[in-house]
């Protein structure tokens, strides 16, 4: 297998033109552009070359395309004459990324800024030894963010609660420390026996699996697929129903025609509202799985340019064509400031952190020496949710 901890030094990318970058963006959305552009033709530019963005992953990825989107109109906003060049990285869950743009900031010129994804934060929240970055340590200040939805098959005869104590929940994961994360922590926090799956890091892996009966429960994004996907599969399985969405109760959208979010299925189930660490670490793990891209800057700098970014990208946010991209895309944008605050539950502080590690060093030996088909000895935390 190709590794994945390497940067992809043939796709260091070139700076975009705005009309290649934004050519399949639709006319409408380009002339949307166009009188921004033109008020700024007569404000003086500054020419000096810019250090690129790194961003987490490949030009196809989320983080790619976002990355592409952002760098000319963020460069334009902040009165550069060229876009932001870009750093692409191979890896599919930006710890590669992440960790170029640690190293990078001993040079000379520091990279501008890095594009990731929440994977990348899920690997540093739990200790991947793979990660050498501080994720702590990184400024927010754009986030396209997107729930995922926990699937399973269940009884129509039978209630949530009943057919989920019986055995373990085998938990299609891509890996045991992934994305899905939020899941198997949700599942642990009703009383249940999640037992991770891994190696189903796509949902057409996963849903496929669903299907064969080789896992019980998936977790698929709430994207532009996701109703195709929902329907072909209720066409095939029945009994297959949204459980939950992984979202916090407060930030749930309007726009987003979501299942009942986690915490009020739990207290649909449970007769009373969730608390407790172990609560608290499922929010930081849906949070951290729901952003897609994040544009962080480094923690050392300056407060001026904090701040030129931080306005740069709200008027990105703002633009047309970013905002049509997000809507088909079902992810909902944030910029500027709000961005330190949805921070905050994706990267806490240190004891939720730890508080995750303890959970994963507790099941981890339990799902690895878990004897099939039998049921899994309730943890702690499953005694004594609170």
């Amino acid at each position: 297998m190709p590794r994945t901890d390497q940067p992809d030094h043939s796709s260091s990318a070139r700076p975009f033109s705005r009309r290649l970058l934004l050519s399949g963006l639709g006319g409408a959305a380009v002339a949307s552009l166009l009188p921004r552009h033109a008020a700024r033709s007569a404000t003086p530019l500054n020419t000096q070359p810019l250090p690129p963005l790194i961003v987490g992953g490949s030009s196809e990825s989320i983080c790619g395309q976002w990355a592409a989107l952002l760098a000319p109109i963020l460069a334009e906003e902040m009165h550069y004459a060229d876009p932001f060049p870009l750093r692409l990285t191979t890896g599919w869950d930006g710890v590669t990324g992440g960790n170029l743009f640690d190293i990078q900031q001993e040079q000379a010129t520091p990279p501008s800024g890095l594009v990731v994804p929440g994977s990348g934060l899920i690997a540093a929240l739990t200790g991947d030894p793979r990660v050498h970055y501080d994720a702590q340590r990184w400024l927010p200040v754009f986030m396209s963010c997107q729930p995922t939805v926990t699937i399973g098959k269940i009884s129509l005869h039978r209630s949530f609660a009943s057919f989920l104590q019986g055995r373990p929940l085998r938990v299609a994961v891509s890996a045991v420390s992934g994305p899905e994360l939020p899941t198997l922590v949700a599942l642990d926090l009703l009383g249940m026996h999640p037992l991770p799956a891994p190696g189903y890091g796509t949902p057409d892996t996963a849903i496929a699996a669903l299907k064969a009966g080789t896992v019980d429960v998936i977790q698929l994004p709430f994207d532009e697929e996701y109703e195709e996907r929902m329907a072909s599969l209720q066409d095939d399985e029945p009994n297959t129903q949204p459980l939950f969405s992984n979202v916090l109760p407060a930030s749930v959208s309007p726009r987003l025609r979501l299942p009942p979010d986690f915490t009020t299925i739990f207290k649909q189930e449970r007769k009373r509202l969730p608390s407790g660490r172990l609560y608290d670490v499922w929010k930081t793990a849906a949070s951290a799985a729901s952003l897609k891209a994040g544009l962080m800057l480094p923690n050392l700098s300056p407060p001026d340019l904090v701040a030129r970014f931080r306005h740069a990208a709200q008027v990105a946010a703002n633009e047309p064509a970013l905002r049509a991209h997000a809507r088909e895309q079902n992810q909902l944008l944030f910029a500027g400031l709000p961005c330190s605050t949805l921070y905050a539950d994706m990267m806490p502080d240190l004891d939720r952190i730890l508080a995750l590690r303890r959970w994963l060093s507790v099941n981890i030996p339990r799902w690895r020496d878990a004897p099939a088909g039998k049921p899994l000895p309730p943890t702690a935390t499953q005694q004594n949710t609170d």
